[in-house]
């Protein structure tokens, strides 16, 4: 394998890692607390459109929970089929 193609699978996986990080870390912090996850930092938070007086309490609080436990899902079982068939055929 050429220096080239190495540094380039190393680049793609550290980009994954931190893209997997990021998913978790907002998954989790939407999950437990929604109004802990609006004083994460902008370049952090994947908030999109979502306010914080509409998504910090009541429903929203609870379709912001939602959210966070799909991101945790999604992430998982992606985790879970990839590392299943790497050992084998």
């Amino acid at each position: 394998m050429s220096h080239f193609a190495l540094t380039k699978w190393v680049l793609v996986f550290c980009g994954l890692g931190i893209l997997i990080v990021g998913v978790v870390v907002n998954g989790l912090y939407m999950l437990v607390s929604p109004r802990a996850w609006y004083r994460l930092p902008h370049w952090l938070r994947a908030s999109g459109g979502l306010s914080e007086e509409k998504y910090s309490h009541g429903w929203g609080a609870i379709q912001l929970r939602l959210v966070g436990a799909t991101f945790l899902a999604v992430t998982a079982w992606i985790l879970y089929d990839v590392l299943s068939k790497a050992g084998g055929p």
